[in-house]
């Protein structure tokens, strides 16, 4: 009996000393990134909230004082605007399925879809909390996008594959512009190769002809180079602006009107991967 006692008492004590030193060891911290995107998340589902609940002043809250809205027909509204056309805008975020978000320090993505509608709203860190900047809708695309055929006159790309009528005042910028025309050269000449170098793995691109994430466009222009060889320069840009939030830039501009006489204004974003700037967004919708 005294030997079962001393041993449950030895027992007893290891227990003792195991559980101190779990209680002891440093609890694991939880990923800033996952925090983020949760913060970003929340921040987004107050505003549908609100939206869904006519709240002016929770969504004036809500939007940046920059906040630019282009909905599906390439209207674009300001801030003040979309208070003024609350409905408009609820109609524009109700319902919504397979929506994702990503973070990228200063700057958050939330994509998804609507009523056969992409939409992208881009959310930028504020000192005063999250706030929407961007709010672009897209027509999602009738059928997957083929390789084009090159048309005369393909052989030639200044703008935006050289030039753009933008001049970066900050090497942020710079380095954004710089990967941006790096994915328009490889895109122009159909070079697989080159262009995932200045893509991030988080890319989505998002346009009337295509919605694909980064192997998707990937298999697209290697599909291109098998069938012909070379590609097609994109639209020239007529105007743009750029916006820094730390390592990361906000891309925003009007495109002159492609083969088919369409115009379009598009939405980038970019940012600084261990020293090598990438896009990680492309998004654009058509000017009706």
């Amino acid at each position: 009996m005294k030997r079962l006692i001393a041993r449950a008492l030895v027992m007893g004590i290891l227990w003792a000393i195991t559980l101190a030193a779990l209680a002891s060891r440093p609890v694991a911290a939880a990923s800033p990134k996952n925090e983020q995107e949760k913060a970003v998340a929340q921040a987004d589902h107050s505003l549908t909230e609100a939206l869904g609940n006519a709240d002016k002043t929770a969504v004036a809250a809500l939007l940046d004082e920059n906040f630019e809205w282009t909905d599906v027909n390439g209207k674009a509204r300001t801030k003040a605007d979309a208070l003024e056309n609350l409905t408009a805008l609820s109609k524009d975020t109700g319902g919504e399925t397979g929506v994702m978000t990503y973070s990228y320090e200063q700057v958050g993505r939330v994509a998804g879809t609507h009523n056969n509608t992409h939409f992208v709203r881009l959310w930028v860190k504020r000192p005063a909390g999250w706030r929407a900047f961007i709010y672009l809708e897209t027509p999602a695309p009738a059928s997957p996008q083929k390789p084009s055929k090159p048309r005369p006159g393909d052989d030639v790309c200044e703008n935006p594959c050289k030039t753009m009528p933008y001049t970066p005042t900050t090497a942020a910028q710079q380095g954004a512009m710089d990967a941006w025309k790096g994915t328009k050269m490889a895109e122009w000449k159909a070079l697989p190769d080159e262009w995932k170098n200045y893509v991030g793995e988080s890319m989505v691109v998002i346009s009337p002809s295509q919605y694909l994430d980064k192997a998707g466009r990937l298999a697209l222009l290697v599909s291109q180079k098998d069938a012909y060889g070379t590609g097609s320069p994109s639209p020239a840009v007529v105007s743009m602006k750029m916006y820094d939030f730390g390592d990361v830039v906000i891309m925003t501009s009007h495109h002159a009107p492609n083969a088919a006489g369409i115009a379009a204004y598009a939405v980038r974003l970019f940012t600084n991967e261990e020293g090598n700037w990438k896009i990680v967004l492309s998004s654009q919708t058509d000017i009706k």
